[in-house]
């Protein structure tokens, strides 16, 4: 043994996921049972097995070493204790002492029965001049069915084993398939698609979601029925005379496919599923949810669906149904109304939640769009209706005042006329910007300037005006917030459980699709609604991204961030 080794003994190599308690030590000594190296002991000693010192097995001991990459992490650290224990020997350390201090080195503790495992291991190795056989998780030779080539395909439960004979008290679990799997060589792969572009924390997307969507949702949710606790116990509100509860719905579309499948798969290395060319047949489907009734549904004494809100179209080359359209959404937005008032009476006023897309936007024909207009009065741009001039025009003489968008020849006026009759000074500036205006200039061209004025901006939509005339409520989710829609979350749901199904055809993909979207139980939508109003409590308090996501996550009470997750991102924040 050179001096080097003596005055420099290898440390330990630690895990960096290592539990350092009594019972999760890599080193493996809890895992050696004294009974078998006793065992193993007593028979090499009958044996007369020659034992040498350990001067000459620690040249062994740093040989072994050097083999660390093709080694266990188990047998590295038993070797480095191993080599440790020699080095103190070699000094005139006594065993007992030796294997304290090693314990102490390997545990912050007073560690007496591990000091004895040292021992226990020294002595094996000094005896058999090797480690003890690794006993944790079997031996590679141990008995499989995994080792039958007849068993490594599917369907094992249902198929293979009741062929070869194979009787087993209860089957085989899912994850013990997947630990099989990987020994096989398989690996489960993510097939990916499409690319998604993130303005979640966009200026504009930010102020609406702040200043416009979550105050007016506060006011709202003084109204409408609260299910909370563990057991979701309807919670009534209290209103005040005159006010009337509100019932939130929340709409959305999605589409499912024929040959939408799941979207991994067990493969082995270099292999690739092959699937059909196309996607399929379209199956799209539009529907409204809610926290009292899961879906906006009439159900008959039996519990049975008579009427349904949701609406299920085909579209498609060579398909009957045309695709969807705004003139679509409007109609059903009236059958679902009707259906509402049927339901629960004048004393409930539906609160209507769509996402922030433009089709929702969509105006009337006669709207008021100053990129649709000419320069000058007449041609073939379209008539326009009346407006107010709005009260922050620059001109206070003209705050008000009624403005006509026809001449009284009947022509449609132009951007010059419009914005002269206001007020503006339009000499020298161009009508529209080519090929786009710019992000941040609001007068870079007549257009701009008159679409930035309030009665052109502020603007009703075809939407909002049919849902309001009815006497219901209509409001829009700000831009990329999916995690505030809680009917994404029943989406998800669904084609999770629609992919799993086989679809031979688009006759058996209709039928599939329509048994999932009617199997999810109300409670689970009751979740998917509170999952909502946590995201919109962790943006009350100024969570945005990961934070909210976090503190959604670790979140204890319903309908809002817990006290508990507040205080630990504070915490880190510190």
């Amino acid at each position: 043994m050179t001096s080097e080794s003596e005055s420099n003994p290898p440390g330990p190599v630690v895990d960096e996921h290592h539990d350092d308690s009594e019972t999760g030590d890599n080193t493996n000594l809890e895992s050696y049972d004294a009974e078998d190296w006793e065992q193993e002991l007593d028979n090499a000693i009958k044996s007369n097995t020659e034992i040498r010192d350990w001067k000459t097995l620690c040249n062994q001991i740093q040989n072994d070493l050097q083999k660390q990459k093709t080694l266990p992490l188990s047998q590295i650290n038993q070797l480095l204790i191993l080599s440790n224990f020699a080095t103190l020997r070699l000094k005139g350390v006594s065993r007992i002492d030796a294997s304290l201090e090693i314990a102490r080195q390997w545990r912050d503790r007073n560690g007496i029965w591990f000091a004895r495992r040292v021992r226990a291991l020294a002595c094996h190795y000094q005896i058999f001049e090797q480690l003890p056989v690794e006993r944790r998780g079997g031996s590679k030779n141990a008995h499989s069915l995994l080792h039958d080539e007849s068993v490594q395909s599917p369907a094992l439960n249902t198929t293979i084993f009741p062929e070869l004979g194979i009787v087993r008290k209860c089957p085989i679990s899912e994850r013990t398939a997947c630990r099989w799997l990987i020994k096989l060589g398989w690996r489960q792969t993510v097939i990916r698609k499409g690319v998604y572009m993130d303005g979640h924390e966009r200026e504009d997307v930010v102020k609406y979601r702040n200043e416009v969507y979550l105050p007016a949702m506060a006011k709202f949710e003084e109204r409408m029925v609260r299910f909370e606790g563990p057991e979701l116990l309807r919670v009534d509100p209290v209103l005040k005379p005159g006010e009337r509860r509100i019932k939130p719905y929340w709409h959305d579309e999605c589409c499912f496919h024929t040959n939408d499948n799941a979207s991994h798969a067990w493969l082995k290395p270099g292999e690739q599923l092959l699937r059909k060319k196309g996607r399929g047949r379209l199956i799209h489907v539009s529907d409204f949810i809610n926290e009292e009734d899961g879906r906006l549904v009439l159900r008959d004494n039996n519990g049975n669906i008579i009427k349904d809100a949701r609406k299920i179209i085909y579209p498609g080359a060579g398909a009957s149904d045309s695709w969807w359209t705004h003139e679509d959404l409007l109609q059903q937005v009236k059958y679902a109304i009707q259906l509402h008032d049927e339901i629960n009476g004048p004393d409930c006023q539906a609160l209507f939640i769509f996402d922030n897309s433009s089709a929702h936007a969509s105006l009337p024909p006669d709207a008021l769009k100053a990129f649709d207009m000419n320069k000058s009065d007449g041609g073939k741009q379209r008539k326009q209706r009346n407006t107010v001039i709005p009260q922050n025009n620059p001109d206070v003489t003209k705050r008000g005042l009624v403005q006509a968008m026809t001449n009284p020849s009947g022509e449609p006026k132009g951007l010059t006329t419009v914005l002269e009759e206001r007020g503006f000074s339009v000499d020298h500036m161009r009508a529209k910007c080519s090929p786009v205006c710019p992000i941040d200039n609001k007068d870079c061209c007549m257009a701009r300037l008159l679409s930035q004025q309030d009665d052109f901006r502020d603007q009703v939509s075809m939407l909002e005006e049919l849902i309001r005339h009815a006497g219901h409520e209509c409001i829009f989710l700000p831009k990329f917030h999916c995690e505030l829609n809680p009917i994404e979350m029943y989406w998800g749901w669904c084609k999770y459980r629609y992919r799993q199904i086989p679809k031979p055809n688009f006759t058996a993909a209709k039928k599939t699709a329509e048994e999932i979207l009617d199997a999810c139980p109300v409670m689970v939508i009751q979740r998917f609604i509170d999952r909502s109003y946590c995201f919109m409590s962790a943006y009350r308090i100024g969570l945005t991204g990961k934070a909210a996501e976090w503190a959604v996550r670790k979140q204890k009470q319903h309908r809002q961030v817990s006290q508990r997750a507040m205080m630990a991102i504070e915490a880190v924040l510190a």
